[in-house]
């Protein structure tokens, strides 16, 4: 009881509506712009195999340096990464290949590393020990992957295990300033047909109330891409788009539509070969000309068109002239079977 009373005794204390308006109260800038503030959680969902680490690097890396990610812009801050699951060679390689493909030249004191694969304890014991850490260091971010690490003997479909983990994770906002960017997966299963809210696995603590910020990736029907829904708090609604893994980073890929979501049922792929066969049966087309109608008139994407393009080299119906070097159908009677 004596306890309890002292933590009580903590609390802040009711306010008159008129005292907490003459209150000066900073709002915090924007650590990615028109997502989240400098303080706030982002949690990151997505399914297995998504190349989440490879995002959250790059998100850090991005912030580091104060560049856009993913097309937002973000503020420079200090960074702490905390790496539950990759051998340090491995996280190593990203990183070196992510600086590389975005040219970016490391700036020391910037971006920090803590590996913890074979060392993570639960959430009581690692959490007051980032807090420690950091908290006299100004980080703007840190970013935990993945979460799932951190839950020891919690499970993640009790609302009061999550709650605890969630309230302790907050510990390092208030006693440290620094935001919490998080990883975690969706339950199994297609999520297509889902609310974005409800494809994160767990409880609806993690799912919905917890995170300042939601970023859901969800597959997309082209390889590789995936759709962006972004749910925030204090924000203006952000409109879903698709990003595209183009290794070892994701970028945004405004040629697909966001929803053409990848659907669990057996269909007709959305494009296929008969798709260029028809384009050189109206017309000869060199390569390059076929592409840029592939793309910009069907809205094929790069990589699915070169993927056809090979197999298009092995009909026997479609030739190429030595001359001009242009595609055509070697049967143009024909060609309206196509259409």
């Amino acid at each position: 009881m004596i306890e309890i009373r002292k933590r009580a005794a903590k609390l802040p204390p009711i306010e008159d509506l008129a005292d907490f308006l003459k209150r000066d109260i900073p709002v915090p800038p924007a650590l990615i712009s028109g997502v989240m503030r400098q303080g706030d959680s982002l949690i990151l969902g997505s399914s297995s195999k998504s190349y989440k680490t490879f995002t959250l690097l790059d998100l850090g890396l991005s912030i580091a340096h104060g560049i856009p990610w993913i097309g937002f812009d973000t503020a420079k801050g200090k960074v702490l990464f905390i790496n539950f699951e990759l051998k340090p060679h491995s996280i190593k390689k990203r990183i070196q290949d992510i600086l590389e493909c975005r040219s970016i030249t490391y700036e020391p004191g910037t971006f920090e590393i803590w590996n913890l694969r074979g060392k993570a304890e639960q959430y009581d014991v690692i959490i007051p020990a980032i807090v420690e850490r950091i908290k006299s260091r100004r980080f703007s971010a840190v970013i935990l992957d993945p979460l799932y690490k951190l839950l020891g003997d919690l499970d993640e479909n009790c609302a009061g295990d999550m709650n605890k983990l969630m309230n302790e994770l907050e510990q390092v906002t208030i006693e440290a300033g620094a935001s919490i960017i998080l990883a975690t997966h969706y339950s199994k299963g297609n999520q297509a047909g889902k609310n974005p809210m409800d494809r994160i696995s767990g409880s609806g603590v993690l799912t919905g109330r917890a995170g300042d910020t939601y970023v859901n990736l969800t597959p997309h029907e082209e390889d590789r891409s995936y759709t962006v829904e972004v749910t925030v708090r204090d924000f203006a609604p952000v409109e879903p788009f698709v990003i595209t893994f183009e290794h070892p980073v994701m970028v945004r890929n405004e040629k697909l539509n966001p929803k053409k979501l990848k659907t669990a049922i057996s269909k007709v792929p959305l494009y296929t070969v008969d798709d260029l066969i028809k384009m050189v049966a109206v017309e000869g087309l060199t390569k390059a000309e076929l592409k840029e109608k592939a793309v910009n008139q069907v809205g094929m994407s790069d990589s699915k068109f070169y993927d056809l393009y090979r197999e298009l080299e092995r009909v026997d119906v479609v030739t190429l002239s030595p001359r001009t070097k242009k595609l055509s159908y070697t049967n143009p009677s024909s060609a309206a079977k196509l259409n």
